[in-house]
């Protein structure tokens, strides 16, 4: 019997400890990678820390401002730093917000620019939220409870899944150059991705459907008015601004339902919100290539929109 429970002791062990190294490796292999798009978030943890006991401003979001802000403008303009959290829409509503907390401090501004989809869905975010995880193990800091569970059960998987796609790549026949749009290269230190500025070509057509209607008679998240509302009374704890604003989107997936919602959550917080979605509402030849990434031209206009609200925010 007690060689029996001995076996099994060992084989428990050396199950474990493949585990830890099927994981240790993913994460040595991926840490500061100097290309993979989820590698940029270290950037932005970067920048935040060396701002930290600094008066700042802080964009967060999705794509749409991580395309879409010309942050060095807007601190030319307001004379204070500025630093753009905004990575991926995957990341989900509550990790972009997190993210920021440690870094808050007097006079600080958070200026956050939800996709639409995040009044309806999505505050936990995807498996890119996880994948970045290996990019950077830090982040798991501001993983609320629920991401930390998920995370538990599918690191394992995106561990095997790496170890797969990495084989794959050895063994294509040709190599293709990783884009620079999904690039790290392409973030600055302020944590834009430029790489579209000089880019003024679209990929897209307008559509038949509203990204409204692609949400099928969703309801006003509840969870996202908690979290907002939570993130207004932190800020205001620590004698910072929380101001939401609109993020650029194109004329056909716009849809007046969007405005019926936002007045709910407008009455249901008491929050600042800044100018109206119509300001950024644009035509398909300002985006490149979805109908929330602005292209070179697009990003020009949408910042100067931005510096004349903020303005009226803040000065």
């Amino acid at each position: 019997m007690k060689k029996f429970i001995f076996k099994v002791i060992v084989k428990i062990v050396i199950f474990i400890s493949l585990i830890i190294l099927l994981i240790g490796g993913a994460i040595l292999f991926n840490f500061n990678h100097k290309e993979d798009y989820p590698a940029a978030i270290k950037n932005k943890y970067e920048r935040l820390d060396s701002l930290k006991h600094t008066q700042k401003l802080i964009i967060c979001g999705g794509s749409s401002s991580a395309y879409g802000i010309n942050s060095a403008l807007i601190q030319k303009n307001f004379h204070i730093p500025v630093v753009n959290t905004s990575l991926a829409m995957s990341l989900g509503s509550n990790f972009q917000l997190n993210l920021t907390k440690d870094y808050i401090t007097k006079n600080d501004i958070v200026l956050y620019i939800p996709e639409y989809e995040f009044y309806y869905r999505n505050e936990n975010g995807d498996d890119f939220l996880y994948t970045t995880f290996f990019y950077y193990p830090k982040i798991v800091k501001d993983f609320n409870a629920s991401q930390k569970i998920n995370l538990r059960n599918k690191i394992t998987k995106l561990s095997i899944d790496f170890y797969i796609g990495a084989i794959r790549k050895l063994f294509k026949a040709k190599k293709t150059a990783t884009s620079l749009q999904y690039n790290r290269a392409s973030y600055n230190y302020m944590g834009d991705n430029i790489s579209l500025v000089y880019n003024n070509d679209s990929k897209i057509k307008p559509q038949d459907k509203t990204r409204y209607q692609g949400l099928n008679g969703m309801k006003v998240s509840g969870n996202f008015i908690t979290a907002i509302k939570k993130m207004n009374e932190f800020c205001i704890q620590k004698g910072a601004r929380f101001i939401i604003a609109f993020p650029p989107i194109e004329k056909s997936q716009f849809d007046t339902g969007f405005l019926k919602d936002i007045n709910i959550v407008k009455k249901e917080t008491n929050i600042k919100f800044m100018g109206l979605p119509s300001d950024n509402v644009y035509t398909s030849d300002f985006f490149y290539d979805s109908s929330y990434h602005l292209n070179g031209k697009g990003r020009v206009i949408r910042t100067k929109k931005l510096i004349e609200n903020l303005k009226k925010e803040i000065e």
